[in-house]
């Protein structure tokens, strides 16, 4: 099985403690993913390097696949992006940034992973009140870039990005909403509409997407298993008993755990 969202430092915990973690639930692979942002570091704020990948790699390198994350308004991000390219990174994650997703920066960024065929890990956000955290929205302006990129890999993350499994994602603003899922999402519809689009469960956020309606998650995982990849972004189990009390189809199951991750990144 692979989990496609960690940071090896990250919620008290160390590289060490991370393979002891996912060794015991069955987890032997495991996407290590950075954290950069230019805007984090002048405000002092913690990053999460990508040299703490490099760290994880070098001693796990059965277990960990790494992604780095640089922020592509630095000065070296292109020298940068062809050492992690050289050194054998496969992707290019978690990018979370305090800009639009169609920002010509970010798209730096894609245009860069589709030449080297890397998949983009993205975090998005929705602007829910003046002066609030965001990164990366909003989801609306996201298709026009699925149509300028085809040939980069695109996987969604984020309360910004799981809100919209439901029609009445504009209304409902609320980081995690509750309830029954309204007909008409966004998200459904891209996933269907868009090969160079994938979704990430991990977090509060995609466990809340696929449980909040139980009926209607169990047919979202079904119905879209070739797009969706198990992730945690934590040191729970939750995401894993969620899936396992689905009842899924085995072929299903599968692919969300373990097939959809190694077919992009083998």
């Amino acid at each position: 099985m692979t989990d496609v969202h960690c940071h090896v430092r990250w919620h008290g915990m160390d590289i060490d403690d991370w393979v002891v973690h996912f060794s015991n639930i069955g987890i032997d692979r495991v996407w290590a993913l950075a954290w950069e942002s230019w805007w984090r570091r002048v405000r002092g704020e913690y990053e999460l390097p990508t040299s703490d990948v490099e760290k994880a790699v070098a001693r796990y390198p059965e277990m960990f696949v790494p992604f780095c994350s640089i922020d592509p308004r630095e000065a070296d991000f292109d020298a940068r992006f062809d050492y992690y390219v050289e050194r054998g990174f496969r992707g290019f994650g978690e990018m979370k940034l305090r800009l639009r997703v169609d920002n010509d920066d970010c798209k730096r960024i894609y245009a860069r992973c589709a030449e080297v065929g890397w998949p983009v890990l993205f975090h998005m956000d929705r602007c829910l009140q003046p002066g609030g955290q965001w990164y990366l929205t909003n989801v609306e302006r996201l298709e026009p870039v699925l149509d300028q990129f085809p040939d980069t890999i695109f996987i969604g993350h984020g309360p910004g990005w799981w809100a919209e499994v439901s029609g009445d994602a504009d209304e409902v603003l609320e980081p995690y909403p509750k309830g029954p899922v309204v007909e008409g999402g966004r998200l459904p519809r891209m996933l269907r509409e868009y090969d160079n689009l994938y979704a990430d469960l991990s977090a509060g956020s995609g466990h809340n997407a696929i449980t909040r309606d139980p009926e209607w998650g169990r047919q979202f995982v079904i119905d879209f298993s070739n797009k969706l990849m198990y992730g945690t972004d934590n040191f729970d189990t939750k995401h894993l008993e969620t899936l396992r009390a689905m009842d899924l189809p085995a072929e299903v199951f599968d692919a969300v755990m373990e097939g959809n991750a190694r077919r992009l990144v083998p």
